[in-house]
């Protein structure tokens, strides 16, 4: 077979592989959710270990630029960034991901009293983005609106 040949068949390979792929990757789903720990690390922070279950029937991605809000209303409380999380293709595993949390500037300690007084995690809502790239940097930006914090605290 000549190096033409060969390229050509590779190629054609590659355009009837990725539709595959692609709907791969529409098929990954969180399985669950779980805040596994919370810590103070000062008067205005925190660090948390959040039980993130994936399934991913896809090849290898990799989720970056994660970043969260947790609010009351149209106020912001608390702003969460969380390191770069690598999911395993083809696989379904529970990944323990480490969420740095710091309280919102314009809200004060006080203001955290008063609201945990009557702590109702149905109040609270939380925002989240994230950008999920292959290897080669392809990649798609995922954003999650007003999720109830209530859905993360079953097992607290």
């Amino acid at each position: 077979m000549g190096r033409k040949t060969g390229i050509i068949l590779l190629f054609a390979l590659v355009l009837l592989a990725a539709p595959g792929c692609r709907n791969k990757f529409k098929e990954v789903s969180v399985t669950s959710f779980d805040l596994a720990s919370v810590v103070p690390t000062g008067l205005r922070s925190f660090d948390a270990v959040v039980a993130l279950g994936v399934h991913n029937p896809a090849p290898e991605f990799t989720l970056r630029n994660i970043r969260g809000t947790v609010r009351r209303d149209t106020t912001a409380l608390f702003l969460l960034t969380v390191e770069d999380v690598p999911v395993q293709g083809h696989t379904d595993k529970v990944y323990q991901v480490p969420v740095h949390g710091t309280l919102s500037d314009g809200v004060t300690l006080l203001q955290m009293a008063v609201l945990l007084r009557s702590f109702n995690p149905d109040e609270y809502k939380v925002d989240v983005s994230a950008r999920a790239s292959l290897a080669a940097g392809v990649g798609k930006n995922l954003e999650y609106n007003a999720i109830p914090l209530s859905k993360f605290m079953k097992n607290l």
